[in-house]
């Protein structure tokens, strides 16, 4: 967990989640061209899975082979005896499980006038080809995944193959951007809830029967509805479109993946947090010298695979946050930091600070960090990413002989330079805990389970003093008498 200086500058979390104001019906290519025309069909392709599943291994090894037991989602064994050591750490790896949104309402522009897709491509790219981000491992999740044998429009329920599939919402019209159940969901009064439809000829394209959206020449907008079971939503689905694998080599299959992603659909947050939760613990698990984290990036709110909620009935920005809530929060209580970005429009700012920042601060990070897009949504990004690659890399030190540890308490942690006595650092139950002088040391909090800590994390005055080059950071442990 980053320490409590750092965290505001980093507020972050990816579920690019297409808000319920939204009709995230476009397709468009998310690549960074971002100029392509505009286009209401479904045919997309899923971006090549690409990398391999790669270690980036952290720690080093002077003399005593450690073992680790991890269990999954914080069941850990009692592990091997205790073996003391003492040795010099090292800086801890990082492993950054990116989930992003490639719903249709990435394809709407930034001020710049590329794409809020094409802006958070560019930065992304520019984060995976940097130097600084080599030994870095990085997995690339989009969302939403669909079910390409299912249409997206439909007649009946037999169209989407299931029954009470083929549901009937309707468009706020003229506003055009609201989806509605009846006219008091719609944002304005002069508005109407008006039944959705398809073109002739054209079954993936949305319209609006009896006015003039959505068709081109030559084709009729015929009443209709869209299949619900379109979209997937089981955590299984959202493997990573880009397994795992370390910087720099990782950078051409996770670039080649942003570049031929197509946005389209609704936005069904909590089946990818949840699956990407579950990839980065089995990690942490099998890697616990590495720091495991989640990047969760999106332009706006559940709107799909969550039973609690209508997504058609009227603008409900917070309706499906209470789930993605506590998936975050399992999350952090293993041990998985998830850092929230949004992307909006100046309009929706103060609805994405508050939801956004329910799921960071779940997460363990704080506030989530939203970007207008009025602003250089790319720059911007490529600031906190570097702000992040830093913090962590500076303050984050893998433990010699990590897990072998019988009791954390029995860790001890000194910074030691040449010349001057060296300087025992404490350990804090928590980073809010932190001394502004004296510093200290901490885990993760999936230690008070029973986790065997891989790596710890130094508070921001201790972490000050060991980024100077002549000091050295040297951990040991003891274990009980015999």
């Amino acid at each position: 967990m980053l320490g409590p200086v750092t965290r505001p500058a980093l507020l972050l979390a990816l579920a690019l989640v297409a808000c319920g104001a939204r009709t995230d019906l476009e397709v468009r290519p998310a690549g960074l061209d971002g100029g392509l025309a505009r286009d209401a069909g479904v045919d997309a392709g899923v971006g090549p899975d690409g990398g391999t599943d790669g270690g980036t291994d952290g720690g080093t090894d002077g003399g005593f082979d450690g073992g680790f037991d991890g269990g999954f989602d914080g069941g850990f064994d009692a592990g091997p005896m205790c073996r003391p050591f003492r040795g010099r750490a090292v800086l801890a790896t990082l492993d950054v499980f990116v989930v992003l949104d490639s719903s249709g309402s990435m394809a709407s522009r930034t001020a710049a006038g590329t794409t809020k897709a094409a802006a958070v491509a560019a930065a992304l790219e520019g984060f995976v080809r940097a130097p600084a981000s080599a030994g870095i491992g990085v997995a690339l999740t989009f969302f939403p995944e669909v079910d390409r044998d299912v249409p997206l429009t439909c007649v009946n329920d037999a169209a989407c193959g299931a029954a009470g599939m083929c549901d009937r919402p309707g468009l706020c019209q003229p506003d055009g951007r609201t989806w509605c159940r009846v006219a008091s969901d719609c944002r304005r009064p002069i508005d109407r809830c008006a039944p959705i439809g398809f073109c002739s000829g054209r079954p993936d394209q949305i319209c609006i029967p009896g006015f003039a959206v959505g068709c081109s020449a030559g084709s009729t907008c015929v009443e209709g509805g869209l299949c619900r079971n379109r979209t997937r939503c089981a955590a299984d689905d959202y493997a990573p479109a880009v397994a795992l694998a370390t910087l720099p080599g990782a950078a051409e299959p996770f670039v080649s993946a942003l570049r031929a992603r197509l946005t389209e659909g609704g936005t069904p947050t909590a089946p990818a947090l949840d699956g990407t939760l579950r990839r980065a613990r089995a990690r942490r698990a099998t890697n616990p010298e590495s720091k495991v984290i989640v990047l969760f990036a999106t332009d706006g709110f559940p709107t799909e695979c969550d039973p609690s909620f209508d997504p058609y009935a009227g603008s409900m920005p917070g309706a499906g946050i209470p789930l993605v809530v506590e998936l975050a929060s399992g999350g952090a209580a293993s041990g998985i930091e998830t850092y929230v970005i949004g992307v909006f429009e100046r309009s929706e700012e103060a609805d994405a600070l508050v939801n956004l920042s329910a799921i960071a601060r779940a997460g363990g990070t704080g506030e989530a960090l939203v970007i207008s897009t009025e602003e250089d949504v790319t720059a911007r990004l490529l600031a906190i990413f570097d702000e992040l690659r830093r913090t962590v890399r500076s303050c984050v030190y893998a433990i010699p002989h990590a897990g072998v540890l019988p009791e954390p308490d029995r860790l001890e942690v000194r910074l030691v330079s040449p010349g001057a006595p060296p300087i025992e650092v404490a350990r804090r139950a928590d980073p809010s805990l932190c001394d502004p002088v004296t510093g200290g040391f901490f885990f993760e909090p999936d230690v008070a389970m029973g986790a065997r800590p891989g790596y710890v994390e130094l508070c921001p005055a201790s972490c000050a003093i060991a980024s100077r080059p002549e000091v050295n950071i040297e951990m040991q442990a003891d274990c009980d008498a015999p």
